[in-house]
């Protein structure tokens, strides 16, 4: 029987190009015991946006923690063509390249090199399609996290697929950005200037894999489901839904379905243990180590649609009303400060280009 302890390791291994972010065959997932080394795990995402591109270059740990952060690494993106452009270290971990696009029709390879050893993944192609997303959302009150029916607020794509007989297939990742005021207290004298407001993004449902194979589909039009959440007090200002359509090739598609395997393949004894899933990059010199992640070169597009409290059938209390009568410590600190509302999330005062509404 494994171990609770094992089994912890194990799913952190397998998740852990999910965490830092998410062969033409799909090849046989390795199994591993509790006497697993400590493994290098790289993943990047390269898109056609003129963007920051993103690299995470980290280890697992023994002991079951969550994968540390690498900052000594060396990351170069590859061009088939022979160009190559360099990653910055943020000191974390992670690596951008700045304001750079795939061009389509282009192949591109990491390259990482760490302690002398050389990693690089294969060569990934720009795919050429993409669909059309029409995103639209639902409050509803269902069963989520717990067995009886909660508000819940459910994120929709009607997709349509490209008029061709080329392969397409789909990635999506789906983000929040939500207004938070905080509370402006007048004072004695000259008040102070109003605080500047909190946009707070977090990805819905992280551990949520969306993914579509058009390549045998005899339809141009389905309808996905693409993330849930709760329905709390962010809804009470403006909020944004972010979706992300990533067009990748086959090999990427055969990556991410073989982690949701993974993932939906947990909770019974009869179940396929979870399992460390090799991706596309390996160590020049040695073969037999085992690298976790993936390089994936994606075309891509976003589509945003918003929420306001007008459209939220449920009630919402708002826990920063103001009253002149209750002093300010007496309020919660989400009141009072972005970092305590966000609570490790991403949060920023000032307003993304898009944050545009009627």
């Amino acid at each position: 029987m494994i171990s609770r302890k094992t089994k912890y390791v194990q799913l952190l291994v397998v998740f852990s190009p999910i965490f830092f972010l998410l062969s033409s065959c799909i090849e046989k997932l390795d199994f591993f015991d509790e006497d697993q080394e400590v493994q290098l795990v790289i993943y990047g995402l390269l898109t056609d946006n003129f963007e920051r591109q993103i690299v995470s270059v980290s280890k697992t740990s023994a002991v079951g923690l969550a994968p540390m952060g690498v900052r000594d690494a060396r990351v170069s993106l590859l061009t088939a063509s022979g160009d190559k452009y360099r990653y910055n270290s943020t000191g974390s971990g992670e690596y951008i390249l700045e304001g750079f696009a795939a061009i389509e029709g282009e192949s591109y390879a990491l390259e990482v090199i760490l302690e002398d050893n050389v990693y690089i993944s294969k060569y990934e192609k720009m795919p050429e399609l993409l669909a059309d997303d029409n995103i639209s959302f639902e409050f509803n009150k269902e069963p989520f996290r717990t067995e009886t029916p909660e508000s819940v607020f459910t994120v929709i794509s009607e997709t349509t697929l490209p008029s061709s007989s080329d392969p397409i297939y789909l990635r999506w990742t789906v983000e929040e950005t939500y207004f938070w005021p905080l509370l402006h207290f007048p004072g004695t004298g000259f008040p102070p200037p109003p605080p500047p407001p909190c946009f707070i993004s977090d990805v819905i449902e992280p551990d949520r894999i969306n993914l579509f194979d058009g390549s045998g589909s005899s339809s141009r039009i389905g309808n996905f489901v693409l993330g849930k959440r709760l329905v709390d007090n962010s809804f009470l200002y403006p909020f944004f839904v972010s979706v992300r359509q990533l067009s990748i090739n086959r090999e990427a598609y055969e990556y991410w379905e073989k982690i949701k395997i993974v993932i939906n393949n947990q909770g019974s004894l009869f179940d396929i243990p979870p399992a460390p899933v090799i991706g596309n990059i390996s160590n020049v010199e040695d073969q037999n180590e085992i690298v976790l992640g993936f390089f994936e070169v994606a075309k891509t597009k976003v589509t945003r649609v918003y929420t306001t409290r007008a459209d939220v059938p449920f009630s919402l209390v708002d826990p920063c009303q103001y009253f002149p009568s209750i002093p300010e410590n007496s309020y919660p600190s989400e009141c009072k400060s972005c970092d305590a509302r966000a609570q490790g999330r991403r949060w920023t005062n000032t307003p993304p280009d898009w944050w545009k509404f009627d």
